[in-house]
């Protein structure tokens, strides 16, 4: 998904492309989607509609999803920071489609530590993100048994500056740094693994492309079976990076390298314990001048999503008009409670979306109630 779209204009693509016998989609968010806002937002202005489709409210949803044989088909949903979400308003469309949770397939980026590792503060704090992350992963074990709930992006690392070796050690540290936490809330890591992808950039050539993924197979066994136990690998992809693409050292020199930085990462107590000394970015050479903001903004706005923004204030005034206020009062209220324990935060977060709470108004709960009083970093004015 590219472009300036709206939920109209991708449905209609989707459908063309199912028409022409696709049987695989991918669905990519705008960033005020994609960081929790919904299109009326300040913040989201000459962002709506921006590479990717705005989605405020299960409504959205369903106008994207129109007409579409979810039953039969698998969807990529890129979500990363509201995977959860954008999974269960997938999720509660496609049981009105009478298509059973059980038959859907799919996956969703759901990918948290990568977002840090390049300087992306997230809507939470730390810990809070992965929490989110993994409840995302119970929740589809427990409930989609054909979709993979987590998917680590590494190929943005090298978009970011990271060398072949700092990119591999990284994907595979973010992997194992999830199936920690996951068995550390008592969930089988291995059936984890088994959900999860692991994508790096393609090199220069197919040799050092398959150089690449074979050593991301050994370090991840290492790694992971020295911590866990046996524990599958996870599905490897290869993504053609849109910079220029860089040769990979020699095999074992790779190897050597990327075993070295994840010792070093393990010596100080994971990726997790790394991240929250706010040492990220550093590891792989990206210095930023402080903190970034927290909705990512264009140069210049986007001029042609004003009209997408304009609809898209239109259809939440109709939705919040229309709707029965009470019940998403109470909804986002449990949520907040759900929020301040320790059950998984999905199946309140989905009570609430099916009510027709919007996706900005459930993340502010969220938001409020796990950084309530955030403070600004030194380096701001």
């Amino acid at each position: 998904m590219s472009g300036c779209e709206s939920a109209v204009q991708a449905n209609a693509r989707l459908r063309h492309l199912v028409g022409g016998g696709a049987r695989e989609l991918a669905v990519g968010f705008d960033t005020p989607t994609r960081t929790g806002l919904d299109s009326a937002a300040p913040a989201a202005f000459g962002l709506v509609g921006h590479r990717g489709v705005p989605v405020d409210s299960i409504d959205d949803m369903r106008v994207l999803l129109g007409g579409l044989p979810l039953a039969r088909i698998t969807v990529s949903l890129a979500a990363d920071t509201c995977a959860a979400p954008l999974l269960l308003l997938y999720r509660l469309v496609a049981e009105e489609h009478g298509a059973p949770a059980g038959r859907l397939a799919g996956s969703v980026g759901n990918d948290v530590l990568t977002d840090l590792l390049l300087a992306d503060p997230g809507p939470f704090p730390l810990r809070a993100s992965l929490r989110l992350a993994r409840d995302v992963c119970a929740y589809g074990l427990a409930e989609l048994p054909r979709w993979r709930c987590l998917t680590v992006r590494g190929h943005r690392l090298a978009g970011a500056g990271a060398d072949p070796a700092q990119e591999i050690a990284f994907t595979v540290a973010a992997g194992a740094e999830y199936l920690l936490t996951a068995a550390a809330a008592g969930m089988d890591p291995a059936a984890v693994a088994a959900r999860t992808a692991l994508c790096v950039s393609a090199a220069r050539t197919g040799r050092g492309t398959r150089a690449k993924l074979r050593v991301v197979r050994r370090l991840w066994a290492d790694t992971v079976h020295a911590r866990l136990g046996p524990a599958p690998t996870p599905r490897l992809h290869v993504v053609v990076p849109g910079h220029a693409l860089t040769a990979a050292p020699a095999a074992a020199g790779l190897e050597a390298a990327a075993a070295d930085l994840l010792d070093r990462v393990g010596r100080r107590g994971g990726l997790l314990a790394v991240l929250e000394r706010q040492r990220g970015p550093e590891l792989f050479g990206v210095h930023g001048t402080g903190r970034p903001a927290p909705h990512p903004r264009l140069a210049r706005p986007w001029t042609s999503s004003q009209a997408v923004r304009a609809r898209q204030t239109e259809r939440l005034a109709k939705l919040r008009a229309w709707r029965v206020q009470p019940a998403v009062d109470e909804s986002l209220l449990r949520l907040c409670g759900a929020a301040q324990g320790d059950g998984n935060i999905l199946h309140p977060l989905r009570e609430a979306l099916a009510s027709r709470a919007t996706l900005g108004e459930v993340w502010t709960v969220l938001r409020e109630t796990w950084a309530p009083d955030p403070r600004p970093s030194p380096t701001e004015p």
